[in-house]
């Protein structure tokens, strides 16, 4: 039975509220469930292919990097058997060659070029996180994914047309035109990329 976490979670706080440790039980085994649904669907050997498809169907533009990593995957991976070794300016929106891609490297992270249709704006840590708590005037955000480092967040916005810069305020970089990250559920030393808010793209 397929569960929304967040209303499951919801109905659990009441029950423990109210001090009815019954039903907090019963939606307590509810959340336990679904958690290990989502556990077991993330370890399927297709759910990075099957990941990358969907940005793709959804104009996002893809690419597959070296499995565990963050570097784009070398030599040859092309849909039409070309040698692509540009990394994110070889990304793509086309779900045929993304399976292609991942049927041939099914371990392959994802990479999603920025300065198409999101840009990315990257939090490392307490500084990054110090920072953004300011308040600064920031574009409105469309999708927020936690990323393996401690305290790292991926914040998305529309397309600016900036370029890509490293370093626009502590511990915050901007991933513009010209720039990649990585995204769920890829994994990186052992960790894996999840979002907490999926984009909003309509």
């Amino acid at each position: 039975m397929t569960v929304d976490l967040d209303a499951a979670a919801g109905h659990y706080l009441r029950a423990v509220v109210n001090e009815d440790l019954g039903l907090a039980d019963w939606w307590a085994q509810r959340l336990d469930a679904a958690d290990a649904e989502r556990a077991a669907r993330l370890e399927r050997p297709d759910i990075l292919g099957q990941s990358a498809m969907f940005y793709a169907s959804r104009g996002l533009h893809v690419f597959p990097l070296t499995p565990g990593s963050k570097v784009p995957l070398p030599g040859r991976w092309g849909c039409c058997g070309g040698s692509h070794r540009r990394g994110c300016l070889d990304a793509l929106d086309n779900v045929h060659a993304a399976a292609a891609w991942w049927r041939e490297h099914p371990t392959a992270n994802i990479g999603l070029a920025t300065g198409h249709v999101v840009d990315c704006i990257d939090q490392d840590g307490e500084t990054g996180a110090r920072f953004w708590a300011r308040g600064q005037d920031w574009p409105p955000v469309i999708g927020m994914a936690l990323t393996p480092r401690d305290g790292g967040v991926h914040r998305y916005i529309r397309a600016t047309g900036l370029p890509n810069g490293a370093s626009i305020a502590p511990g915050i970089d901007y991933r513009g035109r010209g720039g990649y990250v990585v995204v769920a559920p890829s994994v990186v030393d052992g960790r894996r990329y999840g979002w907490v808010q999926p984009l909003t793209l309509s």
